[in-house]
């Protein structure tokens, strides 16, 4: 009990600011006078929202996010009610609702810099490190490097981190959170001895030995999450199930054109007068067979690591992106490989990429990062995935078993990665052109 409450307080000094819940002005309720001429529904929402404000700031927070749930079920398009649901499903310990909602966020609001680091944060604990890394870089500009920094740590990429505060120390105006949170870097980063003299100018010697502790326990978690949670305060729940999918942000335009798409069709093909069976026609199993196919490929979002940051835009180059031509000039495949190990059907996917000299060049990288053994087999597939385009799936193979591959999977990520096992879905081991030719 006692060090969980020192955790906190130590959290306090270091965390990002803008994760406590009920503290921000971006949270307050909306001024009565300004909504009194809005809808029912609008009004509605602004009392459940102002609601909600008011249970956080009691930290009541299992009643705030019902109330929360409620105002954004009536207006679904304000970020700032998404924002503070974001905000309480990570108070509640709903990690994987928190992504959701911090991307809904994003989505609505792509210049919010708090919404962007919360999620990179969680994403962080997911064990989705290239991804946060990725959505880091493209704020790293204009967010607060303090901030940032600490994050940065947390991914594992500690040098970019400790570039980046120890330029924020040097400045004017560096507080003591600026100072602990470079401090925690060096301890992150194995420098402890720089740890210990930057994190004693801030606090006492009792203080600085406890943090000491404290940080050396964070620097060797047990788990991936753990890290983030020590510093948030807030532990996972198990049951996450998930933002419920009544408050999904639907992407209205990218559907209306496909449906727009679809339409025109059947209404064409009475011009063919002289075909009877033109009934027919309209039951065609186009629309089906491509949702059919897409289906199973959505649920794995986390697995776009050399695109995260669209995972919130649905913009559309990653569509122009698809190059038939491309992909069989890089990458061929080698019928002969085979996996030496074993031949069980399953596979770790560690990522997929928008183009094939992508996936060669995140084999390499895998390689050198994990020191993957000669016995696993690289395999590739394509998938198409509607709005967002044609991505080229990177996994090994060569397992006796499925626990063969989860011991592998928990070794990448105990190394700062991302992946998951699955059942191969026309996966074929490739070789590189490239490896004959120009290398060497």
């Amino acid at each position: 009990m006692i060090r969980t409450a020192t955790l906190k307080i130590a959290a306090s000094t270091l965390i990002l600011g803008m994760t406590m819940v009920g503290c921000t002005t971006q949270h307050s309720p909306r001024i009565a006078s300004a909504s009194a001429k809005a809808p029912a529904g609008e009004r509605q929402a602004n009392k459940l929202h102002a609601e909600a404000y008011a249970l956080a700031g009691k930290q009541d927070y299992a009643t705030a996010l019902e109330r929360a749930e409620q105002a954004v079920e009536l207006a679904p398009r304000d970020a700032g009610y998404r924002l503070m649901l974001a905000d309480l499903y990570l108070k509640n310990g709903r990690y994987a609702s928190a992504e959701t909602a911090f991307s809904d966020v994003l989505t609505l609001a792509p210049d919010n810099n708090r919404a962007a680091l919360s999620l990179a944060l969680i994403q962080i604990a997911l064990g989705k490190t290239y991804q946060a890394s990725a959505r880091l870089d493209s704020i790293a500009d204009r967010a607060a490097a303090s901030d940032v920094g600490l994050a940065y740590a947390l991914a594992g990429r500690t040098d970019r981190a400790i570039a980046l505060l120890e330029r924020a120390a040097r400045e004017h105006n560096a507080n003591g959170r600026t100072r602990q949170n470079l401090a925690l870097a060096y301890a992150l980063s194995g420098d402890w001895q720089k740890a210990r003299v930057t994190a004693a100018q801030d606090v006492s010697p009792i203080q600085l030995e406890r943090r000491m502790e404290q940080w050396s326990a964070m620097a060797k978690p047990a788990e991936g999450y753990t890290q983030v949670a020590t510093l948030l305060g807030v532990q996972p729940v198990v049951d996450d199930a998930g933002q419920p999918a009544r408050l999904a942000l639907a992407p209205a335009p990218i559907e209306n054109h496909a449906f727009a798409a679809a339409e025109p069709q059947p209404a064409f093909v009475p011009a063919a007068q002289t075909v009877v069976p033109v009934a027919d026609v309209p039951a065609a199993p186009v629309t089906l067979a491509s949702s059919d196919i897409v289906a199973p490929v959505v649920q794995p979002a986390a697995v776009f690591e050399g695109t995260a940051a669209n995972d919130y835009k649905p913009v559309p180059r990653f569509a122009r992106a698809e190059a038939p031509a491309v992909k069989r000039a890089t990458i061929r495949k080698a019928s002969a490989v085979q996996a030496p190990r074993g031949d069980s059907p399953f596979v770790v996917q560690i990522g997929a990429y928008s183009t094939p000299g992508s996936v060669e060049r995140a084999w390499d990288a895998a390689q050198a990062r994990y020191r993957l053994a000669e016995s696993v087999t690289p395999l590739t597939t394509t998938v198409t995935i509607p709005g967002r385009g044609v991505f080229h799936r990177l996994a090994v193979s060569g397992f006796e078993s499925r626990s063969d591959a989860n011991d592998l999977c928990a070794s990448i990520k105990a190394k700062g990665g991302a992946c998951f096992v699955r059942t191969s879905a026309g996966d074929a081991p490739v070789r590189w052109a490239s490896r004959n030719t120009a290398r060497g």
